[in-house]
Parts: C-alpha cells; structure tokens; sequence
C-alpha cells in the first residue's frame, strides 16, 4: 500500500486506521496525511470503504484501531472542540422536511451560533445564488438538486469551515447542480481543506489535486492530475 508522506501542515492524519463491523473489515489499516488547503477525493465502487472512512474522519463513528489526528492533534483529547471546525454533507440529509429552506438554514445557523445576523446571511446567500424560487418551499417539494444546494449551504454558511467533508455531492444532480457545488468549493479560502468521497470521476477529476482510490476497505492507490486522463479512459 502507497502512503503519503508527512505534510507540512496536516489537517488530516490517519495512522494504520481500521473499522470492523462483525466479519466485515470496512476500512483496513488507512494510513493518509492530507494537508491544509487540499481538495482531494476518496474514489472507489460501492461497499469500498470510502464514505466509512469519511464519517472516521467527521468523527461520527469511532475507528476499531489506529489513530486520528485533526489539525495537528489528536482526537482522542476532546472531539466536541473539533467538530466545530468540520462541515459534513452526508448522503442522507440533515434537513427537517415539512420546514421550509430557509427555516432550515436559520436553524442551523442559530444552533452553529456562527452569525447573529442570520436572516442577513441567507438573504445574500438568496440573491448570489439566485435561490428565491425555492428557498420558501418545504423540503419534502424540493428536487434533488435543490434540496442538495441547500444542503451544501447549510455547511457554508456564513463560511466554510476549515475541514469540509462531502458524501456523494454529485450524485442525482444535473450539470447546472453540479456546477454550483464546484463553484461553492473553488470560491472557498485557501486554508480550508475539502474531501470529497464519490464514485463519479468525471465530476471530482476536475478539482481534486489527488485521489485516493479504494478497493476492499484500503487504498489501493494514488491518483495525481497527472494520470486523471489515463485512468478515465480505463474507466470508460
């Protein structure tokens, strides 16, 4: 297995990381080091291991061994003061469906106690990304990819956090969707760090400055921009 060396400044370092779930060795023995400002992906078929490993790392879910370091620390010392700093969108959404967008939104950012302008907040986010149409409607009437814009704005209001973790961002959306979540990402401050766990290629190829490509709970390989074209064309 290929491992990365130390990163200048890590925000993310896994050292020989498993999860086990009964007889199935969901994550085995994951040793990464992704630094400050990166945008990477976790690449792999269903049931590889990639979106484990990312709930690892949002702290969701405990690894069976190794160790996680966040930021230069470990986490074992005090999760909660870490999760403050990590923006998660899951396959699943966090959403409560019969509230409306924007109910959604301020709940959030309430609770995120970020901002005390709120209602500020979302407005401007209303108007740049041109969400008036539907910003006002329950959750449960939005399509995929409206209810995944929203979804993606819950994590990037009023800014990214400094470690932003995406599950299948791209998935079900149309390229005018898609197109948004890569301009959410590109817009982003340099210090903060993005992990995108998808299985499309095509879509996380065009902003990720490497991927980690997973088979069997490990990763099997390291992809550089470099090798993007070949590796897309053994894909198709």
């Amino acid at each position: 297995m290929k491992v990365i060396d130390q990163a200048e400044n890590p925000v993310v370092k896994l050292t020989n990381v498993s999860k086990v779930y009964g007889f199935i060795n969901a994550v085995r023995n994951v040793e990464l080091t992704i630094k400050e400002g990166e945008t990477v992906g976790f690449l792999g078929n269903n049931g590889a291991g990639k979106s484990t490993l990312l709930k690892i790392i949002a702290l969701l879910i405990k690894p069976t061994n190794g160790k996680i370091e966040l930021f230069g620390n470990d986490v074992e010392e005090n999760q909660h003061s870490f999760k403050r700093d990590i923006g998660t969108l899951l396959s699943h959404s966090f959403f409560y469906e019969d509230m409306t967008g924007r109910e959604n939104l301020e709940f959030y950012l309430k609770m995120n106690r970020k901002v005390n302008d709120y209602t500020k907040v979302i407005d401007k986010a209303v108007e740049r990304y041109n969400l008036k149409f539907f910003i006002d409607r329950p959750i449960h009437e939005l399509s995929t990819g409206m209810a995944k814009k929203l979804e993606l704005l819950r994590v990037a209001l009023p800014n990214l956090p400094r470690l932003v973790l995406l599950d299948e961002p791209f998935s079900g959306l149309d390229v005018e969707n898609k197109q948004f979540i890569k301009q959410i990402i590109a817009e982003r401050e340099s210090n903060t760090t993005v992990i995108i766990c998808s299985h499309d290629f095509d879509s996380i190829s065009l902003i990720c400055t490497k991927v980690f490509y997973l088979e069997k709970g490990r990763i099997e390989r390291i992809l550089e921009p470099s090798e993007y074209d070949y590796f897309l064309k053994r894909q198709n």
